[in-house]
């Protein structure tokens, strides 16, 4: 069963790096940017963004036998659900994403893509204002489980807060662009679940 689950893992680690990959070749070729304004200090920004990717890669490297950063022993079950979150998040970050599509921004829209931007309330956005978010997230509390590691479990903690921070920031931007429908939006449907 250990097998299984790092088989699974590592094909779940590289499908998301072929998602995000493929996704950024698109917007090149249609000549659209992906890249927003930084809703936080960007130098945070990307750091948050690294130590995110840092969980992952962590997670990949257990699960391919390429590195361990157990600090203690890796139970069965703590494996099983790290595949279950990561398959869940991987899942609905990858909805996410399409329901997104050309509205896609790491960041905030600057000036000139604003009028361009859309409020996205389909898709998973029915249930969650941040579905791209959320699963992200259990992507990198599913890296917790699967790599019992303090360093790790700091990483986490550190990108979970600043992204909730860059969320809320974000939603900022979403209220002076959308106003009144953002408000009915918000009404209706929670920041994550």
């Amino acid at each position: 069963m250990t097998e299984i689950v790092a088989v699974i893992l590592m094909v779940l680690f590289w499908l998301m790096i072929a998602q995000m990959a493929g996704f950024a070749i698109y917007l090149r070729i249609n000549k659209l940017s992906v890249g927003g304004v930084a809703p936080v200090h960007p130098f945070l920004f990307k750091l948050a963004k690294l130590a995110m990717f840092a969980c992952w890669f962590a997670l990949f490297m257990q699960s391919a036998g390429l590195y361990s950063l157990l600090s203690f022993e890796q139970s069965l079950m703590f494996q099983f659900v790290s595949l279950v979150l990561f398959l869940i998040g991987f899942t609905v970050q990858a909805i996410a994403y399409i329901n997104l599509g050309l509205n896609l921004k790491f960041g905030i829209p600057d000036e000139a893509e604003t009028n361009n931007t859309t409020l996205q309330v389909n898709g998973l956005y029915r249930f969650s204002r941040n579905p791209m978010y959320l699963g992200f997230f259990l992507m990198t509390i599913a890296a917790c489980f699967y790599v019992p590691n303090p360093v790790v479990w700091a990483l986490a903690l550190f990108t979970i807060g600043v992204h909730h921070w860059i969320v809320l920031r974000e939603e900022e931007f979403l209220k002076r662009a959308f106003g009144n429908a953002w408000v009915d939006y918000t009404l209706r449907v929670r920041r994550y679940v």
